[in-house]
């Protein structure tokens, strides 16, 4: 604990004082100097015997409701209060100062939400503080100072504890909107339906036979000039390999809009899992040990919490891989039996 005061009222004065007091208070005509130096001497003591005792009572322990966000969500931040019992004896208020990372924010602070300053009532022990997930990653308490402050603006004592809270703001699962018709390739067209909800598959065409409107080829029809149905098959498929490219046009450097091509690979991974589908997952970042992510067959609750952590630690600073290498190591790993789906820059608008 430091104390912020006044410079006549330092420790390092305090052997000053009492030598040029002890001296000055025998000699004639400046025997009341010597007094008012001996005051000050008992004020620096009594302020520096206050702060070595309030450093071994005084603290605030941090403790978080859950650890686990999603962005937009808030939580509670408990602050206990250690101590209060001998600033209770003193009358001194203490306030408590808080400091966010980017990721985090503190909704009842609007105008600097980053930062919070907030009173501990007299003879409050605990304190509630609501925090809000602003951007996906890791988020933490980076600062907490508790301030007492002396009366007569005498100065104040300053304690700053080491946070040891941390949440995960996991990737926002909102559907983004499907590829824009500008970037399709000559024949290409975008595929609105889901092999979840629609078990069919189609495989092609053959000549109209009295089939409903619904099932008439229109592409194929106005390709040939005669009317054509489309011809179904049922399927199956609840195995999925997800190849994330976060690289954008260029193939090697980060997408401008990768948090956006994130929240749309969570959003499509817990609705196939929801629906007991199971997911194989490959990113084309670079672990700590040098080897590509690549999340292993998963399913339920703990497989999406598995994927979910991991799209949650994607950082710029990460290695990535170039998007032609990633392409060649996902055919040689992936489940040769299971639907492969691809997300890259071309799933998002420019």
């Amino acid at each position: 604990m430091t104390l912020s005061t006044h410079t006549f009222l330092q420790r390092r004065h305090l052997l000053i004082y009492v030598a040029c007091g002890g001296m000055l208070i025998f000699m004639p005509y400046v025997y009341m100097l010597g007094y008012a130096l001996l005051v000050l001497a008992s004020m620096v003591w009594y302020l520096e015997r206050t702060r070595l005792r309030l450093t071994k009572l005084l603290g605030v322990r941090l403790t978080q409701v859950e650890d686990l966000l999603f962005v937009e969500d808030e939580s509670q931040l408990k602050l206990h209060l250690e101590g209060s019992e001998e600033l209770e004896r003193l009358g001194l208020p203490v306030r408590v100062r808080l400091k966010a990372s980017t990721g985090l924010t503190f909704p009842d602070h609007e105008r600097l939400p980053t930062l919070l300053e907030r009173l501990f009532e007299r003879g409050a022990h605990q304190l509630d503080v609501t925090v809000k997930a602003a951007y996906r990653g890791p988020a933490t308490i980076q600062e907490c100072v508790l301030a007492v402050t002396l009366p007569f603006r005498l100065g104040t004592y300053l304690l700053e504890v080491q946070p040891s809270v941390q949440w995960t703001v996991l990737p926002s699962l909102v559907l983004h909107p499907p590829v824009g018709t500008k970037r399709l390739a000559l024949g290409e067209r975008p595929l609105f339906a889901s092999p979840l909800r629609n078990p069919l598959q189609l495989l092609g065409s053959k000549p109209y036979e009295q089939e409903p409107v619904k099932e008439i080829d229109w592409y194929a029809t106005a390709k040939l000039g005669r009317l054509q149905a489309k011809v179904f098959q049922k399927t199956t498929l609840d195995t999925f390999t997800f190849a994330v490219d976060l690289n954008g046009p260029s193939g090697y450097t980060l997408h401008h809009d990768f948090e956006s091509l994130i929240s749309q690979v969570a959003y499509v991974t817990t609705q196939l899992l929801k629906e007991e589908c199971k997911v194989e997952m490959f990113l084309n970042r670079i672990e700590d040990s040098g080897q590509m992510v690549h999340i292993r067959l998963q399913e339920g609750e703990r497989g999406m919490r598995l994927i979910l952590l991991n799209l949650a630690e994607i950082d710029p600073s990460n290695r990535f891989i170039s998007s032609e290498a990633f392409h060649r190591m996902v055919e040689r790993k992936r489940l040769k039996q299971s639907h492969l789906v691809w997300f890259t820059e071309r799933n998002l608008y420019d």
